[in-house]
């Protein structure tokens, strides 16, 4: 007979280890990590889904819960190490007395699952973009940027996450500048707001219409543009920086700082549309896609950061009553009802009429002659 001692020791060239803790799983509180569906143009809703991937690439476990519900079938990245939160896994939490981690977003208001300890994530100033804007002494406050950690008087620690990918947005080699572009998603079609007479003659940036750029055709016209405006803190002012084109963000009502600015620096950026400072800006640019590079590393470290000081404030927490959350549970006809039009509606909204009667004719075809 094999004593312990001998199995935690004991390895054969070529075989994997003989450690206990290699195959049997250590006992971890899991991550639910609160998300809208995945959508590749808002810098918030991909940090979360990105977040909910490097912690299982970490070797935790991490779930993503959907809220507002969507169906599981357009509702992750095929990419990233996201899987959905089961009932299975809801049951067997419960039963091995692991006490969820829940990460909201500053977005969700209050704590709608009931979960034993809660994350806010605060992605964006609290309240900005609705949620509630203070938050329980019992709540683990984390913060998306230092400025931000300004005001939210009780955050426990920054975690800066880098979502946008170098190896998609980086600058071509002696290809000629002319022109701007610019973006006002949220300034423009939420709060309403004017635009300036500098954007008159730029070419707007928009996302999630049916004739927005791709990733791809916005990295082009990022290299091609002399300057990019923006009316709101945007994803894509990183986007520019990584291409080389220096981006201006214009001050207004619902713009009076830039969210990550201690992390990034200024290398690229002006404030407002004075000469002198858009002409630092394209003078310093180059320098933003090394900085935005080292952000990795220390997001890395950020991350373990995170891991133990939550790992350490579950493990006080006494799971009671399970989370009820209704999407986890298996679905009835009308949900699969549900289902099936809300996945038919936002097929429409991205592919067009076409490409869905093609998709849902090939689908009923398959369902009837099994092929």
């Amino acid at each position: 007979m094999i004593q312990p001692e001998s199995l935690a020791s004991s390895t054969i060239e070529g075989e994997p280890p003989g450690d206990v803790s290699w195959l049997l799983p250590e006992r971890r509180h899991p991550y639910y990590i609160v998300a809208p569906r995945y959508v590749r143009t808002s810098a918030g809703i991909k940090v979360l889904h990105l977040l909910c991937h490097a912690l299982n690439r970490l070797g935790e476990r991490a779930y993503l819960i959907t809220y507002p519900y969507y169906p599981a079938t357009y509702a992750t990245n095929p990419e990233l190490n996201t899987p959905l939160l089961t009932q299975r896994v809801l049951e067997y939490d419960f039963e091995a007395g692991l006490a969820p981690i829940v990460v909201y977003p500053e977005t969700v208001p209050g704590n709608p699952f009931h979960a034993p300890f809660v994350v806010r994530y605060v992605l964006n100033f609290p309240g900005l973009l609705g949620g509630d804007t203070t938050y329980g002494e019992d709540e683990f406050c984390v913060t998306y940027s230092e400025h931000l950690a300004k005001s939210v008087y009780n955050s426990r620690l920054t975690l800066f996450l880098p979502a946008s990918d170098p190896r998609v947005f980086h600058p071509y080699p002696r290809v000629p500048r002319k022109g701007s572009c610019f973006y006002a998603g949220k300034y423009k079609y939420h709060h309403g707001g004017e635009l300036y007479e500098i954007t008159n003659n730029s070419v707007e940036i928009t996302r999630d219409q049916p004739d927005s750029p791709t990733p791809g055709q916005i990295a082009d016209l990022f290299r091609r543009s002399e300057v990019f405006y923006t009316y709101e803190n945007t994803a894509l002012a990183i986007e520019a920086l990584l291409c080389e084109c220096p981006v201006v963000f214009l001050p207004n009502p619902y713009l009076d700082h830039i969210i990550g600015i201690e992390e990034h620096g200024w290398d690229g950026i002006a404030w407002g549309y004075d000469d002198s400072d858009i002409e630092r800006a394209k003078n310093t640019v180059h320098n933003a896609s090394e900085h935005y590079l080292e952000l990795f590393a220390v997001f890395s470290k950020m991350l373990r950061g995170f891991v133990a000081q939550t790992q350490e404030a579950a493990n006080q927490r006494t799971y009671l009553e399970p989370l009820i959350i209704p999407q986890s549970r298996a679905p009835n006809f009308c949900v699969r009802l549900g289902e099936a039009f809300e996945t038919g509606h936002q097929m429409l909204v991205d592919k067009g009429f076409l490409e869905t009667a093609k998709r849902a004719t090939k689908k009923i075809l398959r369902n009837r002659f099994k092929f």
